[in-house]
């Protein structure tokens, strides 16, 4: 038994024991908010009012009260190779084009997947999408349309607007890993099967911006990960192992 160890040794000397999932950890986070929320803005509708309404508001900060835990931000944990397990296709996400806005308003997903984008209003939509000012996708789409597809090859962030319909927004943020989540209305997210060690969280919020927080993963447990905005967007992090 010696002799076989120390043979496969000898060929694949940097070939380290894979992590069982037991020896993974789990983060939760929660983002927090404190300061006034303002108003949300209001655009006026120029075209298919009919549709949409004369008036559109755009979206603004959910905090939760009296939690003050903010909706919506894409929680990321960097650094950390995808895992070599991992050997079925990404899973499609959807893009709606629903109520003359975009659903989701911010859609996380792993670099990889399919992008599967649907009108399903009465009237025509156009779906631009861009990264770093280059063009990702460009595409019409009339009323009822078959969905169009496109995968996302390219890890960051994703601006979505409607050519048509200047209010219509959204974003796409791509992963190379599956190590995110985004925060639910109160500010809560859970990432499983993290690897054990010292990692940078960074999250992103739209109207906020980024936010990093360093965490210690220890094997087989939790750490929980408490960041904070504030108006003037100062922050801070307070981890508690258990």
């Amino acid at each position: 038994m010696f002799l076989i160890i120390l043979i496969v040794t000898l060929l694949f000397p940097n070939m380290a024991p894979a992590q069982t999932q037991k020896e993974q950890g789990v983060v939760t986070i929660q983002v927090l908010y404190r300061g006034a929320v303002p108003p949300p803005a209001v655009m006026k509708v120029t075209r298919d009012a009919d549709v949409c309404g004369i008036s559109m508001p755009m979206h603004s900060l959910t905090v939760h009260s009296p939690s003050r835990g903010l909706k919506d931000a894409v929680v990321t944990i960097e650094g950390i190779p995808a895992p070599d397990t991992e050997h079925a296709p990404p899973t499609p996400m959807v893009l709606s084009n629903s109520g003359c806005a975009f659903s989701p308003h911010v859609l996380p997903l792993r670099m990889g997947s399919p992008l599967e984008i649907h009108n399903q209003d009465p009237v025509m939509h156009n779906t631009h999408i861009t990264s770093d000012v280059r063009t990702f996708i460009n595409v019409a789409m009339v009323a009822k349309a078959r969905p169009v597809v496109k995968k996302v090859e390219k890890s960051g962030l994703y601006r979505v607007q409607c050519d048509a319909h200047k209010f219509m927004r959204g974003y796409v943020l791509a992963a190379e890993h599956p190590y995110f989540g985004m925060t639910d209305e109160r500010g809560h997210t859970r990432i499983l099967n993290v690897p054990p060690g010292n990692h940078e969280i960074s999250v992103w919020h739209e109207q906020l911006g980024p936010l990093q927080a360093h965490v210690t993963v220890p094997p087989n447990g939790e750490v929980v990960v408490t960041l904070e905005y504030s108006e003037d967007r100062a922050h801070h992090g307070d981890r508690t192992n258990k």
